[in-house]
């Protein structure tokens, strides 16, 4: 019983974080694909223009924004660099709970 109750901690725990980082991520994407628009078109064109490409993801996973030495743009994408590790973050936790789910015999 106490495996079943961790396992469904994780597993709600898991989804609240990943929609907590989706909403992050999403709202701050559109100010930052603004930014770089006006202020570093070479990097907006690097980058393309979906959201959710591994490119992009990365791009904020491995904080390269700080790159461009811009405080105003750091402000911003400081922002959707948190929710991206929490997206992952979250992901990671749903399927900590569904190993647990194996290692219980559930599916």
């Amino acid at each position: 019983m106490p495996l079943l109750a961790v396992r469904e901690f994780l597993l709600v725990s898991g989804l609240g974080m990943i929609v907590a980082g989706l909403t992050a991520y999403i709202m701050t994407w559109m100010l930052v694909a603004v930014h770089l628009r006006d202020h570093h078109p070479a990097e907006r064109r690097w980058l393309g223009g979906f959201l959710f490409s591994p490119r992009a993801l990365g791009w904020y996973l491995g904080a390269r924004y700080r790159r461009l030495a811009d405080r105003q743009l750091n402000a911003v994408a400081v922002l959707a660099s948190i929710g991206a590790w929490v997206i992952v973050a979250g992901g990671v936790t749903v399927i900590i709970s569904k190993l647990i789910s194996f290692m219980d015999g559930g599916a």
